[in-house]
């Protein structure tokens, strides 16, 4: 019997005590079993669907171990009913909620507390990696649905989800990247507003690595490293299921090498990022030219300067979908293409490192991972109060300029702008829409006379001037000539991708209301 499990899948995640979470129930019954999500502030939650084997997820005793220590709390996956947890097949029904608060100190371990009482076997999954989880049995291959305001998108099978968000590794992947942007300037000069969070530059200063993010070989190791670090761990965890976490053997070029609910949304490369990518895949013939003459500085160009990463974080998001979306800073682990993107880089690694004459077994590499595996333990522990929600409540109507010519702009299927600037985990902290719930007057608020997070001198929109307003020079790609200077300078074109999407129309558009004042809607 196929089991198909359908479920409002509201998003949020309890990290600590007093943030609210989702209860996820599941009741099985003669080997099938159905789930339903609740969240009693969540007004605007999307569907999630997956299509499992013929049996059905087998009775669990307790939840996946969480990190723990003085004065810390067990979170995640609490159970109750026949073994705990999900019930067993054609056993009578179990219920799982989701929930709870996360440890506030110690280190991950994957036995975590016991969940019906005595000691648990604690293990240092850094040195001696994890057992595979009892789901690996019944877990579907490939992606999920995630669906959300008529858009799909792919999210990796709920097993792997709920194991990532108990062991709090959507938190510390973003604090992960957030302390490798001090000394830009990028994380700014105050906490960030969202769910009431923290701003690592200024709250955990100890931890701020001497390597910062496109600063130099050292970042770029550390950025192949982590990653791999976190591949390896969820193969480990379902190494039946070892393809869900593995990468292009080559770079998408066509429709077909993608999942089928990306081909009809498919549209070719930039050509430097098809240059690029063919270099990556051919490292050997290449390691004369700058960015290959060592593995930090192949890092560094992978996820920099080659555009690469950013254009494939941007090739698959959804601008009204981003709960769980490749854009969203918060989440984007969750997403069934970042594992697909970052399991290619990590092949582009191996090819280099053989092109050296290296092995992926070297103690050298091993040495590099268990070093961002510590990392990455230690930044769970500082982690947000909440990631944000998706509960939220319908702005007002607005009207104006803004709201009929400039917010689609942003919106459109075509920019995908909010994808990435959406209400949740936007990039930069900068947010352009993407959801009913925002307001167009508060996004015209959060642009006009702002300085704009690596622009320099530049704020980001600049009333009367649009040559001076660092949104127009980067959407129409004139950023890289705009003399940039005093501080941290992306200039880069946004949307990424390597080329201008907004057309000449929508580039007259924006320009027009710029130098009419950017009046904000009524």
């Amino acid at each position: 019997m196929s089991i198909v499990s359908n479920h409002r899948f509201g998003r949020a995640l309890s990290a600590r005590a007093g943030v609210s979470a989702v209860a996820l129930t599941c009741i099985a019954s003669l080997g099938s079993w159905a789930c339903s999500a609740s969240d009693s502030s969540d007004g605007a939650g999307g569907s999630f669907n997956t299509a499992a084997g013929s049996t059905a997820v087998p009775g669990a005793s307790g939840g996946p171990g969480v990190p723990t220590g003085a004065g810390g709390q067990s979170a995640g996956v609490s159970g109750s009913g026949a073994g705990g947890g999900i019930s067993a097949q054609g056993g009578s029904a179990g219920s799982f909620t989701q929930g709870g608060s996360t440890a506030q100190g110690g280190s991950t371990a994957q036995g975590g507390s016991a969940a019906q009482g005595g000691a648990a076997h604690t293990r240092d999954h850094c040195l001696e990696g994890y057992d595979a989880e009892a789901s690996d049995a019944t877990m579907a291959d490939g992606p999920a649905e995630y669906t959300k305001s008529g858009q799909v998108d792919l999210v990796i099978q709920p097993a792997a989800l709920t194991w990532m968000q108990a062991h709090v590794w959507e938190q510390a992947h973003f604090q992960w990247h957030n302390i490798r942007r001090c000394s830009g300037g990028a994380m700014g000069a105050t906490a960030d507003p969202q769910g009431g969070g923290i701003n690592p530059c200024l709250t955990n200063k100890e931890l701020i690595p001497a390597n910062q993010e496109g600063k130099g070989p050292g970042d770029g190791l550390e950025f192949l490293a982590m990653h791999r670090h976190m591949i390896q761990s969820l193969k480990q965890l379902w190494p039946k299921h070892a393809a869900n976490f593995d990468g292009w053997e080559k770079f998408p070029t066509k429709a077909s090498d993608v999942p089928q609910q990306w081909q009809a949304a498919w549209s070719a490369w930039a050509a430097n990022i098809t240059t690029a990518a063919a270099k990556a895949d051919d490292p050997a013939s290449h390691m004369s030219e700058a960015g290959f003459e060592s593995e930090g500085a192949f890092g560094q160009w992978i996820q920099t300067t080659s555009g690469l990463h950013g254009a494939l974080h941007f090739k698959w998001v959804r601008p009204n979908n981003t709960d769980h979306g490749l854009g969203n800073q918060f989440t984007n682990i969750d997403n069934f293409m970042f594992w697909k993107m970052h399991g290619w880089i990590d092949k582009v690694w191996d090819k280099y490192r053989a092109a050296k004459g290296k092995t992926p077994n070297d103690q050298d590499i091993k040495d590099a991972v268990l070093a961002q595996c510590r990392q990455m333990d230690q930044l769970a522990l500082i982690v947000k109060p909440s990631l944000g929600g998706t509960d939220c409540t319908a702005a007002p109507v607005q009207t104006g300029v803004f709201v009929e010519k400039i917010r689609p702009i942003f919106e459109g299927a075509n920019n995908k702008c909010t994808g990435c600037h959406g209400r949740v985990g936007p990039n930069a902290n900068l947010t352009l829409g993407g959801s009913e719930c925002v307001k167009s007057s508060d996004i015209v608020a959060a642009l006009v006379n702002k300085p704009a997070i690596g622009g320099g001198q530049f704020k980001l929109i600049e009333p009367g001037n649009p040559d001076k307003s660092w949104l127009y020079l980067k959407v129409t790609g004139k950023a890289a000539t705009a003399g940039c200077t005093g501080g941290s300078c992306v200039t880069g074109t946004m949307p990424q991708g390597g080329a201008v999407t907004l057309t000449q129309a929508e580039q007259d558009a924006l320009k027009k209301w710029i130098t009419d004042g950017a009046p904000a809607p009524q």
